[in-house]
């Protein structure tokens, strides 16, 4: 299994039990939507944890035959939710594992985490999901949990994950209606 088609199913599955999957896509689209039509920074972000935001999203899903997370905007998406949906104490939270992201980073590799190198970023991000999912019991309530069903939401409901990824085409092809139906040839399977 490909580790798009994992986390793909990862982020469907723990998503699918919290929220409709249709009220998920119409928040990631009105997200997406209002992000496209508004190019100016939100600014709840300070500009070195945007840049961490989308490091780190990018590390999740990082670009391979398709665009990754930057080119969808996840950093943006991220920021918008975080900024709109979660409540101040989750806010908290989630902004607490930036700095978190930024502390390992300095431990292991003497430099902040978007100093690193991609390699270096993956050690990081991987630390913090063994320690979120060893130490802490499980994913949930945790900032890396927040960061991956950020970037996996904001992947899967923009453009670039939905028609370039996934390849949904959302305008369906021609439709004929009162096109003649001929009868299936004898011998074919068919009645006719």
């Amino acid at each position: 299994m490909l580790r798009r088609d994992l986390l793909r199913l990862l982020g469907s599955v723990s998503a699918l039990a919290a929220i409709p999957a249709e009220e998920l896509l119409a928040l990631g689209t009105r997200t997406h939507a209002r992000l496209r039509a508004d190019r100016s920074p939100l600014g709840f972000f300070d500009t070195h944890q945007m840049h961490t935001v989308a490091a780190a999203c990018e590390r999740i899903l990082p670009a391979t035959d398709t665009p990754g997370a930057f080119v969808a905007e996840c950093h943006r998406f991220a920021e918008l939710i975080v900024a709109e949906q979660f409540t101040p104490e989750r806010q908290r939270r989630f902004l607490g594992g930036l700095v978190e992201l930024d502390t390992r980073s300095s431990a292991l590799h003497q430099r902040l985490f978007v100093q690193l190198t991609a390699a270096q970023q993956d050690s990081v991000l991987s630390a913090m999901e063994f320690d979120a999912y060893v130490t802490e019991g499980g994913f949930d309530g945790t900032a890396w949990r927040d960061l991956k069903w950020l970037t996996l939401q904001g992947y899967y409901t923009s453009y670039v994950g939905i028609e370039e990824e996934l390849r949904v085409n959302p305008v369906p092809g021609r439709y004929e209606g009162c096109a003649v139906l001929e009868p299936a040839p004898a011998g074919n399977g068919g009645e006719g």
